[in-house]
């Protein structure tokens, strides 16, 4: 396991809930394949949210609960670097009927947690 990556996570956590949110879970997918005989990068997946912006958005569109809570992937990477990733929300939630303007708040508070710990890039993917 990298110090980097631990770093990185650690900076993910921690942006999370400078951000008035609450990390709900940690899926850990390094450790289940090592469990399981395989190998692979430590990979994590990081479950976030803040019910009080995501319940009022599963009450007037109930589908957008299989997209929430947020997630985002912290990965290592060759050299002791660490990748950071999320799925852009705004677009999947317009299209079952979330107004433009509450969508796009996620897709913010994505980015704004990634750009905190790896610094500003256009993607939805930043190296660290």
């Amino acid at each position: 396991m990298s110090d980097d990556f631990e770093q990185t996570l650690g900076a993910v956590k921690k942006a999370i809930e400078q951000s008035g949110m609450s990390v709900f879970a940690e899926i850990d997918h390094a450790k289940a394949a090592r469990e399981n005989g395989l190998s692979m990068p430590e990979t994590r997946v990081v479950v976030y949210g803040n019910p009080k912006a995501g319940t009022p958005v599963m009450l007037d569109t109930p589908l957008t609960a299989l997209d929430l809570p947020l997630r985002v992937l912290v990965r290592e990477m060759p050299g002791h670097t660490s990748a950071v990733a999320f799925h852009p929300m705004a677009e999947v939630f317009e299209e079952l009927g979330v107004r433009r303007e509450i969508a796009a708040r996620f897709d913010s508070v994505q980015m704004a947690i990634v750009d905190q710990v790896c610094g500003r890039c256009p993607t939805g993917t930043r190296n660290h």
